[in-house]
């Protein structure tokens, strides 16, 4: 299995960002603070899955993967994050798991200006569509 590619991640099912408060958001705004998520971890693209190991593990194998979208949503909006996403939007999958399908939001690589998730959803995309 070779690894194509490494980073740090925040992450969230979709359910998790969906139940925060108006507290929680508005946290979110203050400098310093990372956006709005409930796990952490290293991720690594292989060429057949997605493996996201830290406190959780999730291993989501590309041939379940339904959709990849890079963006804001009625879920992870952008008043969640400090400059109303100006550098940088969360990366939401979608997939697979058994009769159950699931979404999680990605924020890899967070810096002050900027994430890796371009960098990651130009990646998965072009795997997807071969």
């Amino acid at each position: 299995m070779q690894i194509l590619q490494i980073g740090k991640v925040f992450w969230s099912f979709d359910y998790e960002i969906a139940a925060l408060t108006l507290v929680d958001e508005a946290g979110a705004l203050f400098s310093h603070t990372p956006p709005p998520h409930h796990r952490e971890g290293e991720i690594i693209l292989t060429n057949n899955s997605l493996v996201i190991d830290g406190y959780n593990y999730l291993n989501i194998p590309l041939n379940k993967l339904e959709q990849a979208y890079l963006g804001f949503d009625e879920i992870y909006k952008r008043s969640l994050v400090r400059n109303n996403g100006m550098f940088w939007q969360p990366l939401r999958l979608r997939y697979k798991e058994g009769d159950d399908t699931n979404v999680i939001y990605l924020i890899i690589d967070h810096r002050f200006f900027g994430t890796k998730n371009q960098l990651w959803f130009d990646t998965l995309k072009q795997m997807l569509s071969d």
